[in-house]
């Protein structure tokens, strides 16, 4: 269920690895950014002649190797019972005045908090060794309790612990080191690399499409993502649609969706899924609007719905309009592309569009502002000095123009086919193309208007191999003061 409040909670699950004796399990709670530090000062040496700080070191440095989650160790003693968000790894009498059962070797206490969409993070883990245990270091079988001091294998019994630090349950019907009692086991399995796979893979069962500033048509359907598939667990069965875009330097970002039938919530993130802004009801009827500033960096933009009908009105899936504006001091950059599959050149585009003199950029201008327009391009380094030429093209609608040497912008039917260049000449390694200078729409009678320009150039050498990027950069033009 979609949440509208953050908050600690002060669930504590206990995780014990026992001495009698897949499909992997999880429920879906893990750590943000699939990392996190272990603090561990194991100080003294096992009857192998192996440091217990060694065993820790290798036990991580397995799932570092094998899975997409990453354990920094800090070898620095922390109490576990204070719960600080510091994760500990310690040998202990007993759990903070618990006694550990008969046949507990050791438990791992979690500590989870609130997210918006999705189970609850791991916010801080505690994992408790009995000291009393006859710990050894070795591979292999286990040795058999033939007597009451029998040694039992240290590091796989930290690998075990430390699979539940990262989100696992125990495993009770394949092989696997989650297996919840000690045997035979001593490396990670197949399921155990897998569940961390998925725990962690969340992103990768969801379609992921680039934001293009300006506006985009788009509906959620019974078809789309579901907020459960995207974070691997809980039980919010809620539809999302999912936009990656990248910010070169702080930027004010201004996201609208507009609809008649779908209750929006609009969430942007970060790439670890972190959620940083939500709105959920900030607009009349079925629309919404979110407004925040963000640093340089990549992002998701997420829109989203409730898990259960919230207004009559409004329902869990529909079409909508999506509109993102944006400003910033810095140009906004731009994805490379070719026309061609014969390699990805280093070349980088950037789009300015700015209404006072350069100071600041965006996309979202009145009608009765001055803009300048104009594109940077820093060139190929094996292009630089060779002959080439420069397009430049506006998409209104299904409309394509392109811009003449003369700067008017005529129609093609076929841009491909049809390429008019903008400029001739030798290549530098940083050309600028001024698409328009002091350009007031209301002078065109103007009021409402949307443009995507895309820009590239090529050699004279091979003409038809075109050099450009992938998302336009946007100029919309409102009647709106706002």
């Amino acid at each position: 269920m979609f949440q509208k409040s953050v908050s600690i909670l002060c669930f504590v699950f206990l995780f014990s690895l026992s001495i009698f004796a897949f499909s992997f399990e999880f429920k879906g709670n893990k750590w943000i950014g699939a990392e996190t530090t272990i603090y561990a000062n194991l100080q003294g040496i096992s009857n192998s002649g192996m440091l217990w700080e060694g065993a820790v070191k290798q036990a991580i440095n397995e799932w570092n190797t094998k899975t997409n989650f990453h354990f920094n160790l800090i070898p620095e003693y922390r109490n576990p019972c204070i719960r600080n968000g510091l994760n500990s790894l310690t040998f202990a009498k007993d759990m903070c005045g618990v006694s550990f059962n008969d046949s507990t070797l050791a438990v791992t206490v979690l500590q989870y908090k609130d997210q918006q969409l999705g189970p609850n993070a791991i916010v801080e883990a505690d994992i408790y060794v009995k000291d009393s245990v006859p710990f050894d270091i070795y591979d292999g079988p286990r040795i058999e309790p033939d007597a009451e001091q029998s040694p039992v294998d240290f590091r796989r019994t930290v690998l075990h612990e430390l699979g539940h630090v990262i989100g696992l349950d125990h495993e009770e019907r394949e092989a696997a080191i989650m297996q919840p009692e000690f045997g035979d086991i001593y490396r990670l399995q197949d399921d155990d690399i897998q569940g961390v796979s998925l725990l962690y893979g969340g992103l990768s069962n969801c379609k992921v499409m680039d934001l293009k500033f300006g506006k985009t048509s788009n509906a959620l359907a019974e078809s789309d993502c579901t907020v459960k598939e995207l974070t691997a667990g809980g039980q919010d069965e809620s539809r999302i649609d999912l936009y990656q875009f990248t910010l070169a330097s702080p930027t004010l970002v201004d996201i609208t969706i507009t609809s008649q039938d779908l209750e929006s919530v609009i969430i942007i993130a970060d790439k670890d899924l972190n959620y940083l802004a939500i709105d959920s009801d900030s607009a009349s009827g079925c629309s919404g609007r979110l407004k925040t500033s963000l640093s340089a960096g990549d992002y998701f933009l997420m829109v989203n719905t409730f898990d259960v009908q919230i207004k009559n009105q409004c329902g869990l899936t529909g079409e909508y309009e999506l509109f993102a504006s944006y400003s910033s001091d810095s140009p906004q950059f731009l994805k490379t592309k070719i026309a061609d599959p014969f390699g990805q050149p280093n070349a980088k585009f950037m789009g300015r569009i700015s209404g006072n003199d350069g100071q600041s950029y965006g996309n979202l201008f009145s009608y009765k502002e001055s803009i300048d327009i104009s594109a940077a391009i820093t060139v190929d380094s094996s292009h630089v000095g060779e002959r080439g030429f420069f397009v430049v093209a506006a998409v209104i609608g299904s409309q394509i123009l392109m811009q003449d040497q003369s700067g008017q912008f005529i129609e093609v039917s076929d841009p491909s086919g049809n390429v008019i260049p903008v400029l001739e000449k030798r290549l530098e390694a940083f050309e600028t193309i001024d698409i328009a200078k002091n350009l007031i729409a209301a002078d065109f009678d103007i009021t409402e208007i949307e443009v995507d320009f895309y820009i590239g150039y090529a050699v004279e050498s091979n003409p038809a191999r075109i050099y450009y990027h992938e998302n336009p950069f946007n100029l919309t033009i409102s009647s709106s003061e706002d």
